[in-house]
């Protein structure tokens, strides 16, 4: 049996990459596709019936289950799904675990000698994005 649709929130825009995944049958969340640039998906398998039932889902959108037989064509709108957080507080230790970097300036040196490969590769990183950012503006 095979499958279609295509899936949009719910200003008509397609969502690249939704997921369409069985969840019954011997391929529970095993199998499925996900949806091409402009929505759409196809997906053709023996192991489909009618009766099979597949999750529509993509990440901070509300999942929706159809069966394979609601899925011939169908267009499926999901709706955006909020978890928010009341409050975030962040509060500073009274006296830091771990200083000996940060206070000692001869461990800073042997810090910076044990990894200055690193810090060199890091550096031509940063130069070599300066240069490309300096061309993109030359054009």
């Amino acid at each position: 049996m095979e499958i279609s649709g295509k899936i949009l929130d719910v200003t008509n825009q397609p969502l690249y990459l939704a997921n369409v995944t069985i969840t019954t049958g011997s391929q529970i969340n095993k199998f499925g596709t996900v949806a091409k640039e402009n929505g759409e998906f196809s997906l053709s398998s023996d192991i489909i019936s009618p009766d099979s039932q597949f999750r529509i889902s993509y990440i901070g959108f509300k999942n929706q289950y159809y069966k394979a037989s609601e899925l011939q064509g169908k267009t499926i709108k999901l709706e955006e799904d909020s978890i928010g957080l009341d409050e975030v507080i962040i509060r500073p230790k009274d006296k830091p675990t771990n200083t000996s970097v940060a206070t000692q300036p001869s461990n800073i040196k042997q810090h910076f000698q044990k990894h200055k490969l690193v810090y060199a590769g890091l550096g031509g990183i940063v130069a070599l994005l300066l240069i490309l950012t300096s061309i993109k503006k030359l054009k």
